[in-house]
């Protein structure tokens, strides 16, 4: 049985700890518009969660690494201009960060966004106190559903996978945990995803969620 200390709970950041929907699609909406790009609702709730470089070549139709750094470039700076003004935490994950914190557990961020993205957001919500690591989907050659950034993450706590439990919000995310050998609580934020039920336990809001569970989940 792990102790408590080899224990890691591995946070998504964009729809787990963050309500940051509505400003990641604002940006790419205002990207879309400045370079007369068809980007649809659809589109960006099919793609959330995905690294900018495996969404801008798909309707953007530009495959050079200057050209897709250049885009994914603006249209962060539009998101973290929002954010500034707009950051909100999702109910229940500062409650749960804390609670864990205070248990013994170790914890990290594992994040497709971009390392000033997690930056700017873990001063936002002063998430600082809770995390031991923070990997970006820029420390890892594969996004979701590919397992890198978790395993990266686990690397980071010094932790086995299967000591590790992944809080994600996004099927690619799930998908994700499993492949990196992580068990998975998902959390539809009150939107009915029936594709989340692949994850090991679903929760409409992590104020459903306890210690005690997450404990269940690596006994």
């Amino acid at each position: 049985m792990p102790t408590t200390m080899s224990r890691g709970a591995i946070w998504d950041l964009d729809g787990v700890i963050i309500d940051s929907a509505a400003q990641h699609w604002e940006s790419w909406r205002a990207l879309a518009a400045e370079t007369n790009t068809t980007f649809t609702e659809a589109d960006f709730r099919a793609t959330f969660g995905l690294r900018n470089a495996d969404i801008i070549p798909r309707f953007w139709h530009v495959h050079s690494a200057e050209q897709i750094k250049a885009l994914a470039d603006r249209k962060e700076q539009i998101y973290r201009d929002l954010l500034r003004s707009e950051a909100h935490a999702l109910p229940g994950a500062l409650e749960l960060m804390q609670a864990l914190h205070e248990a013994g557990w170790k914890q990290a961020l594992g994040s497709s966004a971009p390392v000033e993205n997690i930056r700017l957001i873990i001063e936002l919500l002063r998430l600082e106190p809770y995390l031991n690591a923070a990997v970006s989907g820029e420390d890892a050659p594969q996004g979701k559903p590919a397992p890198d950034i978790f395993l990266a993450a686990a690397r980071a706590l010094e932790l086995a996978p299967v000591n590790c439990v992944v809080i994600e919000d996004a099927v690619a995310g799930v998908q994700a945990a499993h492949a990196a050998g992580m068990r998975c609580v998902a959390v539809t934020n009150g939107l009915p995803n029936p594709n989340l039920a692949i994850a090991d336990r679903v929760v409409l809001t992590l104020e459903d969620v306890t210690v005690a569970q997450m404990t269940e989940l690596v006994e």
